[in-house]
């Protein structure tokens, strides 16, 4: 029997949801002898995450690190011998399984985690995924130098590489010598959620927009604002909601407080899924750099038509002119589309549709499941032990 260990140092949004639904999933299906969550993190890690990780009913194991920029945390594992082997240890002994997967979450970084101290007594396979490529690492001679090593460490220790879209292959050949042939593609995906169906619109009421995500410059929570504000000014019965955290939050505090009822900025939102995707009819998301955001999932799955940039792994999600649509970063290109729907609510009601249909097809969590099995159970008798 096998049992699966996710593993991450410090995960926040993104990378935290999908390892933890993903063994929340795993675990569902009876398909392991056990599955479990490792996190290793700072005290700065958001105590509402500190929750979910308590109360997910897994086995769940915590270490603390050393308080300093992430580059450093991650370099620091190489001195203070992270525990991560201990954890596979007992939980293959918890759960009597003969093999263990360790499945980390911190993209080319994790190769700092390896070889695992001390190995499990039972084979061990590891496997790393990918949610997205720090391309700035370019302009960064010694950080990219540091990185592209931790990078090696996965393909020296026999590691499993895949990654959550096609985007990041290239962009991981050129940033960290890592051969697109060794990566499977498997996007990320979520449960479905009868309580999480977005809002529908028919034309009458207050047509609502979404922002769901870190609040910083290049993630467009400012040009979706100006949108809106367009829009208002144009006499649409539109508003934005503007949900998430980061250093430009009192900013979008501000702005909320100035927009007369246009805009709204309620902070952090515990699962946005259940409790603000409901109020949407679309999702915004402006972005510069992406992965395969998972709030786009989250919003196809609630059948939200989604309005975004052709960045990273979202074309890969988004089907322009029929789940949503991919326009370049302008204000007034995301106006325009905003206001086709406020328009027609026969167009938002048939991308409603197709969007929702689309993640059952590629996005149900169940799927990707299946998909990480496939990965999990290559080689069963040739994984190395990680003990080198």
């Amino acid at each position: 029997m096998t049992c699966v260990l996710h593993v991450a140092l410090n995960p926040v949004t993104g990378p935290w949801s999908v390892m933890r639904d993903l063994a929340a999933a795993q675990a569902k299906t009876g398909m392991y002898g056990a599955v479990g969550l490792g996190v290793i993190h700072s005290r700065k890690w958001p105590a509402i995450y500190d929750a979910e990780l308590r109360d997910s009913g897994l086995v769940f194991f915590k270490a603390g690190t050393l308080e300093t920029f992430g580059t450093a945390q991650f370099v620091w594992q190489r001195i203070q011998k992270p525990p991560v082997g201990n954890w596979a240890r007992e939980l293959a002994r918890q759960s009597g399984c003969g093999r263990v997967i360790v499945h980390f979450h911190n993209a080319w970084r994790s190769g700092v985690f390896l070889p695992l101290h001390p190995a499990p007594a039972c084979p061990a396979c590891c496997v790393a995924t990918f949610h997205g490529v720090n391309t700035q690492l370019n302009s960064r001679p010694l950080r990219r130098w540091l990185h592209r090593g931790m990078a090696a460490r996965l393909t020296r220790h026999g590691a499993r590489l895949t990654s959550v879209d096609r985007s990041n292959l290239p962009l991981a050949e050129k940033i960290f010598g890592l051969n697109p042939a060794l990566f499977t593609t498997i996007p990320n995906g979520v449960a479905d959620d009868p309580e999480s169906k977005g809002a529908v619109w028919s034309g009458e009421g207050e047509f609502t927009v979404g922002h769901i995500g870190s609040i910083m410059g290049h993630k467009g929570w400012r040009l979706a604002a100006d949108a809106v504000l367009r829009l208002r000014a144009e006499g649409l019965k539109i508003r934005l909601v503007i949900a998430g955290a980061g250093p430009q939050e009192e900013q979008a505090r501000q702005l909320a407080k100035d927009s007369r009822g246009a805009v709204e900025f309620p902070g952090h939102v515990h699962q946005p899924r259940r409790n603000l995707l409901p109020r949407l009819h679309a999702l915004s998301v402006m972005s510069t750099v992406e992965g395969l955001p998972m709030t786009i999932i989250e919003a196809m799955a609630a059948g939200v038509p989604v309005v975004a940039t052709a960045v990273g792994g979202i074309p890969e999600a988004v089907v322009d002119g029929e789940t949503g649509f991919l326009i370049p970063r302008d204000v007034e290109e995301l106006a325009m589309k905003l206001r086709r729907f406020y328009a027609s609510p026969e167009l938002w009601r048939a991308m409603s549709c197709r969007a929702r249909d689309r993640f059952e097809r590629q996005f149900e969590i169940s799927r990707i499941v299946k998909q990480y099995d496939a990965v999990y159970g290559r080689d069963k008798n040739e994984c190395p032990s990680f003990s080198r």
